[in-house]
């Protein structure tokens, strides 16, 4: 899933606890793996995904951090393939527009929870209201996060996209391979296949479709 030019990816959902941070590591995880230059830009008060780079241990593929406040020249210099922005919890308006604008896909975590589903309603409005989506000119997907795709759960995820004319790309369940994997600072994909291959099944459509739009922006 190589590319010359840096690929920005926005994950981000309307309030916390929806998986936001767990996507991006996981995802960088992946990316890093295969060889490329991966770059997690932290803009959440949590910092949650800076700490977790913080404590990652030395051996594993590379990912390097950046906060708001760091200079654009430092990003510029590493050359990254990928920027992965973990967006402020519940970010909107203003904020929400300019990030949108700056990425090239825009990948949202929504849990299974009523609230989850209320305030997810009012952010995919917003979403989808901005220039660049509605226009097709950004990529915009939805992840079923911690639930398995085989529950009741994941199914009254999929009725209440429904109306919204959008799909769950994927479900990626609730599992402790991810708690023990933030504990260690390390993604799902810097362990074995024979530990984590359960986990590593959720991510195909994921990356599938990263892919596709990467190819896409080459072609043009």
């Amino acid at each position: 899933m190589g590319q010359s030019a840096m690929f920005t990816i926005l994950v981000a959902n309307p309030k916390g606890g929806a998986g936001k941070t767990t996507i991006a590591t996981n995802l960088a995880g992946y990316l890093a793996g295969k060889h490329q230059r991966v770059v997690i830009l932290d803009m959440d008060r949590q910092r949650s995904s800076a700490r977790w780079l913080a404590r990652r241990p030395r051996g594993f593929p590379e990912i390097r951090g950046a906060l708001p406040d760091t200079d654009p020249k430092i990003i510029r210099d590493y050359a990254p393939q990928w920027l992965i922005v973990d967006a402020p919890a519940g970010v909107h308006g203003s904020q929400l527009a300019e990030l949108v604008k700056s990425a090239d896909a825009v990948l949202v975590p929504v849990s299974t929870s009523t609230f989850d589903f209320e305030a997810t309603a009012d952010f995919l409005a917003e979403l989808s209201a901005l220039k660049p989506v509605r226009d097709g000119k950004r990529s915009l997907a939805i992840i079923g996060s911690k639930v398995d795709g085989r529950t009741v759960a994941a199914a009254d995820l999929d009725a209440f996209l429904a109306p919204l004319s959008l799909d769950v790309l994927t479900h990626v369940r609730d599992s402790q391979l991810y708690v023990h994997a933030a504990r260690d600072s390390l993604s799902i994909f810097d362990q074995p296949r024979s530990r984590a291959e359960e986990a590593w099944a959720d991510w195909p459509p994921i990356l599938h479709w990263l892919q596709s739009i990467v190819s896409g922006k080459a072609a043009k």
